[in-house]
């Protein structure tokens, strides 16, 4: 079995020997589909996985910039043309505000349930700096966007379906010569998360 390695140079992070899932599969298909509308950035447990987590990972959420209701349409379109159905109840203009209120449209493919991702659009600052601030993750020569850690990890840690405490204990642990302590600690307190809730 190949060893994971996992290389950091600044916000670009470069991992090799990840043993694919189902849903790595998805979400790297689903990705493509999606940089044709738009750009996103994971901002949920589901990053633990692309650093090689090997626990089931069901929290997959893509946050996108705020965008129009037409290209929206379009992009919904596409998603519909390439495979994929909507789980979220409603028609077009209750998905687009679902979407743009942050709430989010879960989507799923070949009339399957999982796996599934939810897409979100970005309308607070914490979204939008995780969106500025991503960091490119090549996987096995594969391109996927993540929130900085030092947001990631609050993220998953806020009350909410991103994620887990094991997913947390798992990117702290393998990245915490990578993550700014100040900044974690200061994103936290933002969010409203106990730091005592930050792995040992």
């Amino acid at each position: 079995m190949q060893e994971l390695m996992i290389e950091w140079n600044g916000r670009n992070v470069t991992i090799d020997g990840k043993i694919p899932t189902d849903t790595d599969q998805f979400v790297e298909t689903l990705t493509d589909d999606i940089w044709k509308f738009s750009g996103y950035t994971i901002t949920s447990g589901y990053a633990a996985s692309l650093f090689g987590y090997t626990g089931q990972c069901n929290e997959v959420e893509f946050t996108l910039p705020i965008l129009c209701l037409d290209r929206f349409y379009s992009m919904i379109e596409s998603l519909y043309e390439a495979g994929y159905h909507m789980m979220s109840p409603g028609d077009g203009e209750e998905l687009f505000r679902l979407f743009i209120s942050g709430a989010g449209v879960r989507i799923a493919r070949d009339d399957k349930f999982f796996p599934n991702v939810s897409l979100r659009a970005n309308p607070r600052d914490s979204d939008r700096y995780a969106y500025l601030k991503r960091l490119k993750v090549m996987v096995n020569g594969k391109r996927f966007f993540v929130a900085p850690l030092e947001l990631l990890i609050p993220f998953i840690l806020m009350p909410g379906d991103r994620g887990t405490s094991e997913e947390v204990a798992y990117l702290y642990n393998t990245c915490k010569e990578n993550i700014n302590e100040t900044d974690l600690k200061n994103w936290m307190d933002h969010l409203g998360v106990d730091q005592s809730l930050l792995p040992e």
